[in-house]
């Protein structure tokens, strides 16, 4: 039924209306006198294949209605979101209250179960009316044929068919073609669905204000209740409402009295048509309009606890295939398919992430820090959740804490770019390391020095320039790779990297899912070992996942299944791939040393002392810009970035909730991680075979008499470090040659282990060996060769008088310094004396 409200018109337009009423009148006079057999049957085969081609999802039950996203609480599927175009829930017959189907029908088409989709009487009769008030009468459309114009203005706002809005719906002379349409496609419909189902059609079709399209959405938001159960008074206040639903809707008090007067007037109708007794049309009629209004938002705007992960979900089915072959299809499934998205959320998980992300790194806070933490199930793939320290808006608001930007994900899946990750990419040298048969007891060099482009090999492609890394805090000089990896030491790592292949070590982070987050190729000059790739957190999360796996990486998906609410069909979602980055052995290693991250290392403070076993890496950028915390159980691995989103401002000169802002990363890492060992209790990580753990162990080789760079390059060739020691020391080998190493030649230490180098000053001899002589001729053989101080001990000197079953009291047994060693010529020589057997 029409809800315009008629103004006064020029009598030019009032004859135009007036002539096109009378011939449409004059048509439908001569419809009426023809045989109804003979119209139906022209109608049908006319209209019938018109209908057949509409969208199915116009067709009874099957309008334009909203999706629904769930999350899992203790198993069950817990309602999160809605996503509508128009707020529509399509139900069948039996789901409407009898009150509202009645109401209807008696108020729009008291004779909808007689006739065969056309009442020709009422048609006339409201046509001859109109022209007789130049348009200014009722409506003669019965139900089926309202649902028919309907049904045509949807599938043309589906097709954002402007012309075909204009042509379900236009009037004048154009309006005759119209109405003489909707007249065939009605017959045509009554001839392939029931009554019940076109009733159905129209109710789940229908406008009720307020984007509120359907029935049952229409129950749900005016009174809090279903559909099925609608009493009389809300029923036929509903009804009333189709006529011209703004008018009437009683969400807006201006409108009630207007709203029960025409409440009322639909009572009457059910009473005089015999659906209700007049005892129930005066109790009805007597009771006030009373609404629990439930608003139902929609889209991820509805939802601040998940915002972020709706958000993923819904950039997820904007981007496969598997949801229609463009965008646009994409996005009319989502909005008016009627869609049961069920998503991998685990709401525990989630809310735990979101409040710990609200409560360590405020969103109202000046500094306007950002934060991102996302968690991934291990072995599986499926994202448990993904939370941000922002309130979710999508108006473009420029207000502080508020943005529609997606931290957690890539650019193309929430708007993007990613953060530089810092020390947690040295995880993936790591790998190539044991890939490459080295050892977490092998040494290597901790010093700060300038790196050349040469030093490094990289077989994808060249690399230039010098490189100086420094470390946050004093380097250790030799240090193993647990050590390295517990403290985050940036120069060890540069030094490991030296050893491998800056592409091996790039391959073996894209094995693990890692990719830059703006798309473009993932760098690999010296510099990204240390984490200057931008990369989202679920990329790292699903990492972190991935070693968890024994190596097996999962890709990250966010959505179980979905299911067509009307047809029960399920469609194909995107899946999980799975692939081997490393061995089991590497990444059983792997997380060796990233246990000792968080039980000794600079993770130590997001341990969940809960007795879960973990494994970690931390991150630091340049200047404290970024952030990280990342690791994993053996069930979950979790990624947490804490940093700016704009500007360059060092967190450690930050405070969010009352804590320096570099470590809050570790507050909401651990509250994640003890509500996930909580719902996902983690086991005892798989041992790293025991090779794996020790170290080989080199031999110190011979290098005293040879200059100092030749020894440096002789030791490093044999696996080892050396140091030039600064200070020479007195030698009997020439001055400026190498005097000894400490430790000596012969000996054995892991490799990649500091030999210091000592460097001879000369002004030394050989002692020579005076044992068994008197001390007279000991002296005498010592001043000879070239000592001016030689002396006998005083009797206080207790250590200097030694037994000895071979040499009779009162000789010589030795010196000190020893026989054969290198002496300062300047230097005492004491001799040591024998007391006999």
């Amino acid at each position: 039924m029409s809800g315009s409200q008629h103004k006064p018109e020029s009598f030019a337009k009032g004859f135009l209306k007036f002539t096109g009423l009378s011939a449409l009148a004059g048509l439908l006079g001569v419809a009426l006198l023809a045989p109804t057999a003979l119209v139906s049957g022209i109608a049908a085969s006319a209209g019938i294949t018109i209908f057949e081609n509409l969208p199915d999802y116009i067709k009874p039950v099957n309008a334009s209605q909203s999706s629904t996203l769930y999350a899992t609480k203790d198993g069950q599927p817990v309602e999160v979101a809605q996503f509508y175009h128009e707020n529509r829930i399509s139900i069948d017959y039996n789901e409407m209250s009898p009150n509202i189907r009645n109401a209807v029908v008696a108020t729009e088409d008291p004779r909808f179960f007689e006739h065969g989709g056309v009442d020709w009487l009422s048609l006339v009769r409201a046509t001859l009316t109109n022209a007789a008030s130049l348009g200014n009468g009722p409506g003669g459309s019965t139900i089926t044929m309202q649902y028919v114009k309907n049904s045509l203005v949807e599938a043309a706002n589906l097709a954002g068919d402007k012309e075909g809005v204009i042509a379900a719906t236009q009037g004048g002379f154009a309006g005759i073609d119209r109405k003489l349409r909707e007249i065939r496609l009605a017959i045509a419909l009554e001839g392939v669905a029931t009554k019940q189902e076109i009733l159905a059609g129209y109710l789940n079709l229908s406008f009720f204000g307020n984007q509120i399209n359907g029935i049952e959405a229409a129950s749900n938001y005016y009174f809090g209740k279903t559909a099925k159960e609608l009493n009389i008074q809300e029923a036929a206040l509903l009804a009333g409402m189709l006529k011209s639903p703004n008018d009437y809707k009683p969400d807006e008090a201006e409108n009630l009295d207007r709203a029960k007067s025409r409440r009322d007037y639909v009572i009457n109708n059910m009473e005089a048509e015999g659906y209700i007794t007049g005892q129930q049309a005066r109790e009805a009629k007597n009771s006030p309009i009373v609404t629990k209004l439930t608003h139902t938002p929609s889209g991820c705007e509805g939802t601040e606890t998940a915002a972020f992960f709706c958000d993923f979900v819904v950039w997820t089915i904007r981007n496969n295939s598997e949801f229609g072959p463009t965008p646009e299809d994409r996005e009319n499934l989502l909005r008016r398919g009627g869609l049961e998205i069920y998503s991998t959320m685990d709401l525990d998980i989630q809310e735990a992430a979101h409040k710990a992300s609200f409560t360590w790194a405020p969103p109202t806070d000046p500094s306007q820090i950002g934060s991102a933490s996302t968690s991934v199930e291990v072995g599986t793939g499926r994202i448990l959740a993904i939370a941000q320290n922002r309130y979710y808006d999508q108006t473009q608001s420029t207000e502080p804490g508020r943005t529609s930007v997606n931290y957690s994900t890539d650019r193309e899946y929430g708007g993007s770019s990613g953060f530089q990750t810092g020390s947690t990419y040295k995880v993936f040298t790591l790998a190539q390391w044991l890939t490459n048969g080295f050892r977490l007891g092998d040494h290597v060099d901790g010093r700060v020095k300038e790196w050349q482009a040469s030093e490094f090999s990289a077989r994808c492609g060249g690399i230039g320039g010098t490189w100086a890394p420094k470390n946050i805090v004093k380097e250790p000089e030799d240090l193993n790779i647990v050590q390295a990896t517990a403290m985050s030491v940036n120069t060890a790592y540069v030094s490991m990297a030296s050893q491998l292949d800056l592409c091996d070590i790039r391959d073996t982070a894209m094995r693990f899912g890692v990719h830059r987050a703006d798309g473009t190729e993932l760098q690999y000059i010296p510099s990204s070992v240390l984490g200057v790739n931008e990369i989202a957190p679920l990329t790292m999360a699903a990492a972190m996942a991935g070693i968890a796996n024994k190596g097996v990486y999962c890709s990250p998906v966010a959505i179980d299944k979905v299911i067509v609410r009307n047809t029960k069909a399920e469609l194909r979602v995107p899946t999980t791939n799975c692939s081997v980055a490393v061995s089991p052995e590497v990444a059983a290693g792997m997380t060796y040393a990233m246990q000792r991250v968080i039980s000794g290392g600079t993770g130590g403070a997001s341990a969940t002392g809960d007795g879960t076993p973990l494994a970690g890496k931390t991150g630091t950028t340049d200047s404290g810009v970024h952030t990280w915390m990342t690791g994993f159980s053996s069930k979950v691995g979790t990624a947490t970035w804490v940093g700016n989103v704009v500007g360059t401002k060092s967190l450690g000169s930050l405070r969010l909730n009352n804590k320096a802002a570099n470590t809050v990363r570790h507050d909401i890492w651990r509250t994640i991680m003890q509500a996930a060992n909580k719902k996902y209790p983690g086991e005892a990580f798989d041992a790293p075979p025991a090779d794996m753990i020790g170290t080989t162990m080199i031999t110190i080789p011979q290098v005293a008499g040879s200059a100092p760079d030749a020894a440096v390059e002789l030791i490093k060739a044999s696996d080892l470090n050396a140091k030039v020691a600064v200070s020479p020391v007195t030698s009997s080998f020439p001055k400026g040659s190498v005097a000894y190493t400490k430790p000596g030649v012969g000996s054995t230490a892991a490799r990649g282990s500091q030999i210091k180098i000592f460097v001879s000053a000369g002004g030394a001899e050989t002692v020579p060996n005076v044992a068994g002589m008197s001390v007279t001729n000991a002296k005498a053989t010592l001043l000879a060769a070239g000592f001016s101080a030689v002396s006998e001990p005083q009797p206080s000197q207790s250590q200097f008088f030694v037994k000895s079953p071979t040499i009779p009291a009162g000789k010589v047994v030795g010196t000190d310094p020893a026989a054969g060693s290198a002496a300062d010529k300047a230097g005492a020589i004491l001799l040591i004396i024998s007391t006999g057997p």
